[in-house]
């Protein structure tokens, strides 16, 4: 796999930020390049991956610049965790820089790359090396920022590896959206993939159309997609669940609603457990006649969290997906452990 996350920030509210990243950031709903909302704040999320290279990607509005927006990869806590860091300057530069934002500078692109108050799409690619790193930095699709033959590596411990991204947008309406990860691994989504929106997607109701599966017990009535189809997680007001090893509900969503190139699926469950004992739920798709569940098993706490599953291609015939294959398929949950 090589797109390892998304977001639009459209499916839940500030104080549901801790339950998918490691940080709490701000739900904004004063902009958005996409949809409704936005995040501003700082925000980090732990992506391990021993691929030496990584891809950013996401909207950016900001409401000054300088010390409005950074982005460090590496990992967490002081400078000396980050590897490398991107961040934009007063004279709207975009400045690389190894290590975190009072590392060494490596590099800045030209002046008045980022506008301020408008939405631009900016992509970050590095790949980690203390003597042929690179850094190139695109802005609505334009190369603003070329660095080859660097030191990227700040952090002598971690070699060639990341463990995180750190999202700090800021404060005082500066905004981001539409955010993507991926890494250097397999073979698609290894290098940088333009200019994307991410598109949320909610359950609909049985009484629209009922799903394939409907094995988990209601917390009240019998609509199972009423009970998920929330667009912030409403926790224990209203639920699914099940004890039964196997178990599988799955749910119709609309219309995907867009034309062009689908580069991954993105399934967010909200979930916990309500006993000891170990247990454990995978995300599961039906874009046809058969469930296809996901490899990764979420092993779940007794407190709500974010367990999200990516499917980089329609598991039905392991090609890209397209919007026909979305618009036509369910998607759910299985007991798995």
């Amino acid at each position: 796999m090589a797109l390892l996350w998304m977001d639009g920030f459209e499916h839940y509210v500030t104080a549901d930020v801790p339950e998918k990243y490691d940080s709490a950031g701000t739900i904004f709903s004063t902009y958005a390049r996409t949809g409704t909302y936005s995040l501003t704040g700082s925000a980090n999320k732990t992506l391990v991956s021993s691929n030496p290279t990584v891809i950013v990607g996401f909207g950016l509005r900001p409401a000054s610049l300088q010390g409005d927006f950074t982005i460090c990869l590496g990992g967490f806590g002081s400078v000396a965790y980050y590897q490398c860091c991107i961040e934009v300057t007063s004279a709207g530069e975009i400045r690389a820089r190894r290590q975190g934002t009072v590392g060494t500078v490596l590099g800045t692109s030209a002046p008045g790359v980022v506008r301020l108050a408008t939405w631009q799409y900016i992509e970050w690619k590095t790949l980690l090396n203390n003597t042929t790193g690179t850094i190139t930095v695109k802005v609505n699709g334009a190369t603003v920022l070329s660095l080859t033959g660097q030191d990227t590596q700040g952090s002598s411990g971690t070699e060639g590896a990341w463990t995180g991204i750190q999202l700090n947008p800021g404060g005082g309406g500066c905004a981001l959206d539409d955010l993507y990860i991926a890494d250097g691994s397999g073979s698609v989504n290894n290098d940088f993939l333009g200019e994307c929106r991410v598109v949320t997607l909610l359950p609909q109701t049985d009484a629209v159309a009922a799903g394939s599966n409907a094995q988990f017990t209601p917390s009240t009535g019998t609509d199972h997609g009423a009970l998920v189809d929330e667009a912030a997680p409403n926790d224990d007001t209203d639920y699914l669940s099940s004890s039964t090893l196997n178990h599988v509900d799955s749910w119709h969503y609309p219309a995907l609603g867009y034309t062009g190139t689908i580069k991954g699926v993105q399934m967010c469950l909200s979930a916990k457990k309500t006993d000891s004992g170990t247990r454990a739920i995978a995300a599961v798709t039906r874009p046809a006649s058969t469930n296809r569940v996901h490899a990764t098993n979420h092993y779940l706490g007794t407190s709500y969290a974010y367990w999200v599953s990516l499917w980089e291609l329609n598991p039905e015939d392991s090609a890209a997906w397209e919007v026909a294959d979305v618009d036509g398929a369910e998607f759910g949950v299985k007991v798995t452990v």
